[in-house]
């Protein structure tokens, strides 16, 4: 069953190599982990959802990306990519969060959920594999949230390696 998948995953990537790639899906491993789509409007710009999972919640991301091509010895298949962009959903306190509480608060905020609304800016690198319809990123993914499990949190630490299927 496994053969038969591989090759018409094969099959696929073949007959799609000739044409311009349009949409894109894939992971996203790192704090704000989780599922991306992507629709290219032009050669060089998209826009991209993530739908991800952080802070026993769930949070989806819009971005819209810029790319440039990277010549790397004479390589045409590294971009950097740049954007900006919202995200929205909600959070969920964890046992953990609530350990220097009384007992009476932690039972109190313990699996407490809040919405969460911020702001996201977004840098990386990708190479693409053209003969499989494949990509190979990482990426950094700075956010600023306005309210949440903490209000005005800024998280600097968002790294990530992305894996996507173009088609």
């Amino acid at each position: 069953m496994k053969f038969h998948f591989i090759i018409l995953f094969l099959f696929v990537s073949i007959s799609v190599s000739g044409q311009s790639l349009r949409n894109a899906a894939g992971l996203r491993g790192g704090i704000s982990s989780g599922i991306t789509y992507q629709y290219f409007y032009s050669s060089m710009d998209d826009l991209k959802l993530l739908l991800s999972f952080r802070d026993n919640g769930m949070q989806i991301t819009g971005l819209m990306e810029h790319y440039e091509p990277v010549m790397i010895n004479y390589q045409d298949q590294f971009f950097m990519y740049y954007g900006a962009g919202v995200h929205f959903g909600y959070t969920r306190k964890s046992r953990s969060d609530c350990d220097n509480y009384s007992n009476i608060q932690q039972n109190q905020y313990y699996g407490l959920t809040r919405p969460v609304l911020g702001a996201n800016a977004i840098i990386g690198i990708e190479y693409r594999i053209e003969s499989v319809p494949v990509t190979f990123g990482f990426d950094y993914k700075p956010f600023f949230e306005f309210f949440g499990n903490r209000f005005f949190r800024l998280a600097l630490g968002d790294f990530a390696f992305t894996m996507k299927y173009q088609f």
